[in-house]
């Protein structure tokens, strides 16, 4: 047992502290907590619209003024998350590293924008106007918004680090003067940016976005939402838990954009009545497989002894444990540190997610349509709502009810060791 914590303290506590300082991973990490109210604000217009068995309940007519009434929040939320994410990691950047917040922000969206593979047009009465391609601003273009504001920021730092401002004299006012120091940073980024496009023009992708969708985030989101990738990503979710260090916002880090991507593309296709595309989404981590600790709080009310510390935890985990927070029994019991429960405490999680994307891959249970669930919100109506079907609940009682079962055993012998200490005092 000593060797086994001796190990894991070795190789994940420094993983885990290195995630955790990462400048640009706490960046990323602290965008995609942003854009929650955002995605959330665009998933209940869609559960509105597309209510189970709204239909038949309400008029034809109605839910047609319904749906076109609420298709817009839909639109200027989940179609434009790729802008939003671009604004957030601006605000970012620039409370990190104390760079000019307007300015830092005016150069993500001026640099993301300049790649956007816009096209000029001229209607017959010599009107001229700019055509953007709406899906580069929705989920397909999601990486290009992280890598241009990443790029563009360190770029637009950097250079202002080297003092190559214009200085104007002392009577000139400060606003004035503040912007003449930002100019020549702002116009060498958008310079560089600008580049950067021509040199996608000359290669036969045509433009960034579509090189960094399809040979990059396409291919990277397939792998991240496959059914190994998941399930490792759930065992260090639980390996860094038991250390004491909060698994999903590690592990979360470097996935989330991954999942985040395929959530958004979901909700794009559930609106547009296409195919859901993604099995593995952020909502299928948390709404089907963060709960699995559910199973170890219920194990303990139903079979640890009565009177013994496991049976209190227990009890006093539940008011948290149905709205999804953890904690009470993951410090409480403890599962840190703990190497009883090691092996039921990573294995639980990993049953969850073969048995939730075995389920969904074999179409039994719709996939998650992308809508943002709080994820605070109970299992079985949050089940309800990320799927729109009753599926969704029924398969969160499934894998509690075998996740207790995996725990059955584990809790006897617990049982067995407080019934020698109190033989022993």
């Amino acid at each position: 047992m000593n060797n086994i914590e001796g190990f894991l303290e070795k190789w994940l506590i420094p993983a885990g502290n290195w995630v955790a300082n990462n400048s640009t991973l706490t960046i990323l990490k602290n965008t995609m907590i942003s854009l929650i109210p955002i995605t959330i604000g665009g998933s209940c217009a869609l559960i509105i619209m597309y209510f189970p068995f709204i239909e038949k309940v309400v008029p034809e007519a109605a839910l047609l003024f319904i749906r076109e009434m609420l298709s817009p929040i839909v639109d200027i939320t989940l179609g434009f998350i790729s802008v939003y994410l671009i604004l957030c990691i601006g605000y970012f950047y620039a409370k990190q590293h104390q760079t000019s917040l307007l300015f830092t922000i005016v150069i993500v969206a001026g640099s993301f924008f300049i790649l956007i593979p816009f096209t000029l047009t001229t209607n017959a009465e010599g009107m001229s106007g700019v055509t953007i391609p709406t899906q580069y601003l929705g989920s397909a273009g999601m990486f290009v918004g992280i890598i241009s504001s990443f790029f563009s920021c360190k770029l637009y730092h950097w250079l202002t680090t080297k003092n190559l401002a214009i200085k104007l004299p002392e009577m000139v006012p400060p606003n004035v003067a503040n912007s003449f120091i930002t100019l020549l940073p702002l116009i060498i980024t958008f310079f560089a940016m600008a580049l950067v496009r021509y040199g996608f023009v000359l290669t036969p992708y045509g433009n960034m976005n579509k090189f960094i969708y399809e040979v990059l985030q396409l291919p990277l989101v397939n792998i991240g939402t496959g059914l190994i990738p998941t399930a490792i990503a759930a065992v260090f979710i639980q390996l860094f838990w038991f250390m004491g260090l909060h698994g999903q916002s590690l592990v979360g880090a470097i996935m989330s954009p991954l999942w985040q991507v395929a959530s958004t593309a979901n909700a794009q296709a559930f609106a547009a009545g296409e195919a859901l595309p993604y099995i593995v989404t952020q909502q299928f981590m948390d709404i089907f497989i963060a709960p699995q600790f559910f199973s170890l709080v219920i194990a303990l009310v139903l079979f640890a002894t009565k009177g013994t510390s496991g049976a209190e935890i227990g009890k006093i985990s539940v008011p948290a444990g149905v709205f999804n927070i953890s904690e009470p029994v993951a410090f409480g019991l403890p599962v840190v540190l703990n190497v009883l429960t090691l092996i039921p405490w990573v294995l639980v999680m990993v049953v969850f997610v073969i048995s939730t994307y075995l389920f969904m891959s074999l179409g039994m249970v719709p996939r998650p349509t992308g809508v943002q669930i709080p994820w605070t919100t109970p299992p079985l109506l949050s089940g309800f709502l990320a799927t729109n079907s009753m599926m969704g609940a029924l398969l969160q009682a499934f894998n509690i009810f075998i996740g207790v079962l995996i725990w059955l055993p584990f809790i006897r012998v617990i049982n067995k060791q407080n019934m020698i200490k109190r033989e022993q005092n």
